[in-house]
């Protein structure tokens, strides 16, 4: 008897290859969405959605019905970015945008997907839809259905659909061809604007500090140091010196004694509770300022502060944990604020606030040319400088005896 049984067996690989097949004709059977025709004349044929076709769909003719389901299944699994849905797209989209050097903003988008998308269940259908077969109606549903919900301003439409906008930008690049166009923008411009809700003006005493309410942060700062010596911080001792120097909270937490040349000090990183970037915000925010009087004599207490606590990182605000790198917490001067604008019964406000206050209290001097405050602030154009940090200072009685003053005849 002959040990040779090949030539009745079926190869093993031709078995994959058959079990294959049919598992690639299923799988494209599940998703091509027209109807099969066939004449003796024309064969086997039908439609796809094609955006490189000046219609938008294309005929495929074969002679017979097997060799129609293999150029289907070639068209849609082969090419499977054709039907790949909103939520894959994304992905796609987040890992082509993330370097090395935009976690933070990576991080912001994430956190709207994950609120406005991934956890949102108005949002659930979209994201399941290939991302070719999304509608401009199907756009404007979804989006007009999270307004109603959502109320949201300028900025949080922003928010909410920033992410839909990028990732048609994305999937139309000439170089994926996903889609033909950026649909979103067609939507948009037919959303019911009346959802969009208009955000109140900020009240400038929100905003920015007095020069009266300075001078009772500062008494308190120094009374504090005093009173609570077991528990050491200098917190408000970084609080002063963002009134002097304008910083953002981050910029400040990453400052080292090295940036401290003669009275100039120079911004070149930033720092969250997360660790250090060597790198500013902007461009623009990469910059040198003058030291004022008062700013050197803070960071003259400072280092004080430091030697007296056993402090010697190379960081000019400092603190005993090893979680911040021996850094002063991100959140620290905020806590620390909070703390004194209620002994103070004012309205709350943030460490940027401080930023705020000094960039106003400049752009009011006359002696300062405001491409001066521009380049100190750190902004890129005038418009921002003048925009977003230009608020007044002074109480309301003061404001109306500045305005009697102005108005009374000689």
């Amino acid at each position: 008897m002959s040990d040779d049984v090949s030539g009745s067996m079926i190869d093993y690989d031709e078995v994959l290859d058959i079990l294959n097949m049919k598992k690639r004709i299923r799988q494209a059977k599940a998703l091509h969405p027209y109807e099969i025709h066939h004449t003796e004349k024309s064969g086997w044929f039908t439609e796809i959605d094609d955006i490189s076709a000046p219609t938008g769909k294309r005929k495929i003719r074969k002679s017979s019905e097997e060799k129609l389901w293999d150029a289907l299944a070639a068209w849609y699994i082969d090419n499977s970015d054709r039907n790949i849905t909103f939520e894959q797209l994304y992905e796609k989209w987040i890992n082509w945008k993330t370097t090395p050097n935009n976690s933070e903003n990576i991080k912001r988008l994430r956190m709207s997907w994950k609120a406005y998308y991934l956890d949102e269940p108005l949002s659930r259908e979209l994201l399941e839809k290939p991302f070719a077969r999304i509608t401009t109606l199907n756009l404007r549903e979804w989006a007009e259905g999270l307004m109603k919900k959502h109320l949201p301003d300028k900025r949080k439409f922003s928010r909410m659909f920033t992410i839909i906008n990028q990732c048609y930008e994305y999937a139309s690049d000439e170089d994926i061809a996903i889609v033909p166009e950026n649909l979103w923008q067609k939507a948009r411009k037919k959303l019911n604007k009346s959802l969009v809700t208009s955000r109140p003006t900020a009240s400038d005493e929100s905003q920015v500090f007095t020069d009266e309410e300075r001078r009772r942060i500062k008494q308190m700062v120094y009374e504090d140091l005093e009173r609570y010596k077991k528990q050491p911080t200098s917190a408000g001792l970084q609080i002063l010196f963002l009134f002097e120097t304008g910083l953002r909270i981050g910029e400040c937490c990453g400052l080292k004694w090295s940036d401290v040349k003669g009275n100039r000090l120079y911004i070149q990183r930033q720092a969250t509770n997360e660790g250090v970037k060597d790198k500013t915000k902007t461009v623009s925010s990469f910059r040198s300022i003058p030291l004022t009087a008062e700013a050197e004599r803070i960071l003259k207490e400072v280092d004080v502060f430091n030697k007296e606590h056993g402090y010697n990182a190379e960081w000019i605000f400092q603190s005993g944990n090893p979680d911040y790198g021996y850094r002063l917490s991100y959140n620290a001067a905020d806590r620390k604020l909070r703390k004194l604008c209620a002994r103070m019964d004012t309205v709350t406000k943030s460490p940027h606030k401080c930023r705020k206050t000094c960039i106003s209290t400049l752009l009011d001097n006359p002696d300062i040319n405001n491409r001066t405050v521009q380049r100190f602030a750190g902004h890129h154009d005038l418009a921002t400088t003048y925009n977003y940090y230009n608020f007044e200072r002074k109480s309301q009685e003061e404001q109306a005896e500045a305005i009697d003053r102005a108005l009374r005849l000689s």
